[in-house]
C-alpha cells in the first residue's frame, strides 16, 4: 500500500482516488472539463437546494430548476458572495444535514481583504484539493517524492499532546522534515543548512523571502546542493528568486496559488508558462478589475458560489504548450506583504502574526475582526486591531511574544473603527515604513 493510500485511511480523506481522476482529467479538451464542472455543479446546487438556506432563498427566487441546468452559465444568477455576506448570514451557510458531511473542520482565514471569517471545509473538499497538489508533484517530476523540508511557519502557541502526535506522524509517512521559520535566527538558517548537509532532499517546499535569505548564506559560503524541485507559496516568487534557487539548489522551481477560504487552485507546470487552474475543484470568473471570483465545486459543509476573493490575476486566453487545456494564471497581484524586522537582526512573516492571534483565541474571544502590524521605525511598532478590548493578560502575552522574537521594541495597541487598504484595493497585514526608506 503507498503512503497516500495509508493516509487516506488514517485521515478519513480520498485523495488518492481523486489524484487518479485528475490525472485523466488534465487532459480534457474544454468541452469536456466544462461537462465535468456541470456534472459537479449540478450535484453541489440540488445539496444547496436541499440543505443551505441561503443558497434556498436564491434558488427559489430565481426559479432555478437544477434538472434542467444544462450550462455553467447558470452561475450568473447568484449573486456575488463576499466574507461580509457570509458573516451577516453564518447560521444560513450551515447545513440541515451537517452531521452527515463527512471530516467537518472549522479554520478562519483573512486573506488580502482583511475581514476574518470563519470558515468550515470537509474531507472531500480538502481530499480534492490535495488530489490536485499531488498531481502537481507529477508535474514538477516528483511520483510519491522521497523526502520533503519545509520551510514555512506553524502555530504559534502549542497545541494539544495529540495534535502534535498526529501532525508528527503524518509528516513521519509523508517524509516531511519542517522547520519553524517563524525563529529567524542565525540558529534557524544553521538548523536548515545543516538539514540539507545532512539529508537527500528531493523536494523543498517554503516561503520564498526565508529561502532566499538561506541561499544568499549557501552563495556566501560557496555551498551548493542538488534538489530536485523548489515548491514555493503565500508570497510573489521574483526572478530573483527563480535565479538564485536555480544557482544554489540546481533545481526547476515551481510557483503555487491558493486561498484560505479553499485551498490551492493553480499549480506551476514543467513549461513554467503560468499556473493551471484547477478546473476539477474550482470554476474561476473575473470582474472587471480582474478580480478573482471563485466557485468551489467541492466544499458541501460551506459552499462558495461565485466567492470574491479579491485577489486581482491575470489570465491568459492562451494555452499552455504542455497540451493541457486549463486555464492559465500569469501574474498574481494580490500578494503583498513586508516584514517586521527586529533590533536583534530577526524578521518576522506577516503569517506569524496571524497564529499568535489565533492561535492564543484571541481572534474568537475578542471578536477580532481585522488587524494590521506597522512598523514605524526601528524601535516602535503599532498593533492596530478592529476588535474588542484584550484583557490586560491578553495584551501582555501578545507584546511580549512579540518581543521574545525581535527584541525588547515599543509595541503599543490601537483599537480602530476602520483599518484601511492600499491604494489599490488590497489588504496589508503588516506594512513596514522602514523598507520604504
Amino acid at each position: 500500500m503507498n503512503k497516500i493510500k495509508l493516509l487516506d485511511i488514517l485521515t478519513g480523506k480520498s485523495v488518492w482516488e481523486n489524484y487518479q481522476t485528475y490525472n485523466i482529467t488534465q487532459w480534457y479538451s474544454k468541452e469536456e472539463m466544462q461537462k465535468f464542472q456541470l456534472n459537479k455543479l449540478k450535484l453541489l446546487l440540488q445539496h444547496c437546494n436541499e440543505n443551505i438556506p441561503y443558497y434556498q432563498r436564491i434558488i427559489t427566487k430565481q426559479g432555478i430548476d437544477i434538472e434542467k441546468i444544462d450550462s455553467l452559465d447558470v452561475l450568473k444568477q447568484f449573486p456575488i458572495l463576499t466574507k461580509e455576506i457570509i458573516q451577516a448570514n453564518y447560521d444560513d451557510f450551515i447545513p440541515k444535514n451537517q452531521n452527515s458531511i463527512r471530516g467537518v473542520k472549522l479554520g478562519q482565514t483573512g486573506g488580502t481583504t482583511g475581514n476574518i471569517l470563519f470558515k468550515r471545509n470537509d474531507a472531500n473538499s480538502r481530499s480534492s484539493a490535495w488530489g490536485s497538489a499531488k498531481r502537481a508533484e507529477d508535474w514538477m517530476g516528483l511520483n510519491l517524492p522521497k523526502k520533503t523540508l519545509i520551510l514555512m511557519g506553524g502555530h504559534v502557541k502549542k497545541t494539544s499532546l495529540l495534535n502534535r502526535l498526529t501532525t508528527k506522524a503524518l509528516e513521519l509517512l509523508s517524509n516531511n522534515v519542517k522547520v519553524d521559520i517563524y525563529d529567524t535566527s542565525n540558529k534557524t538558517l544553521e538548523t536548515a543548512i545543516n538539514l540539507l548537509k545532512s539529508n537527500k532532499f528531493s523536494r523543498i517546499r517554503a516561503y520564498p523571502q526565508f529561502l532566499f535569505s538561506i541561499a544568499l548564506k549557501l552563495e556566501e559560503l560557496e555551498i551548493s546542493f542538488f534538489v530536485d524541485s523548489i515548491y514555493t507559496t503565500a508570497e510573489p516568487l521574483m526572478p530573483e528568486h527563480r535565479a538564485l534557487f536555480k544557482k544554489v539548489f540546481n533545481a526547476e522551481v515551481f510557483d503555487q496559488y491558493g486561498c484560505g477560504e479553499i485551498g490551492g487552485l493553480a499549480y506551476e507546470c514543467e513549461k513554467h508558462e503560468g499556473l493551471h487552474i484547477t478546473e476539477e475543484h474550482v470554476i474561476v470568473e473575473q470582474n472587471n478589475s480582474n478580480e478573482l471570483i471563485i466557485t468551489d465545486l467541492d466544499n458541501y459543509t460551506m459552499p462558495f458560489i461565485r466567492y470574491w476573493n479579491a485577489d486581482q490575476a491575470i489570465i491568459s486566453e492562451k494555452n499552455c504548450s504542455c497540451g493541457r487545456k486549463s486555464q492559465l494564471i500569469t501574474q498574481i497581484m494580490g500578494r503583498t506583504c513586508d516584514y517586521i524586522t527586529g533590533i536583534n537582526g530577526q524578521y518576522l512573516h506577516w503569517a506569524y502574526f496571524w497564529h499568535l492571534i489565533f492561535d492564543s483565541d484571541i481572534a474568537k474571544n475578542r471578536n477580532v475582526k481585522k488587524f494590521q502590524i506597522v512598523q514605524e521605525n526601528n524601535d516602535r511598532i503599532l498593533v492596530r486591531l478592529i476588535a474588542d478590548t484584550l484583557t490586560e493578560d491578553e495584551e501582555r502575552f501578545l507584546i511580549t511574544d512579540i518581543q521574545k522574537r525581535i527584541g525588547k521594541v515599543n509595541i503599543s495597541i490601537a483599537y480602530e473603527d476602520h483599518i484601511e487598504n492600499s491604494k489599490t484595493g488590497k489588504y496589508r497585514p503588516v506594512i513596514n515604513h522602514m523598507l520604504n526608506l
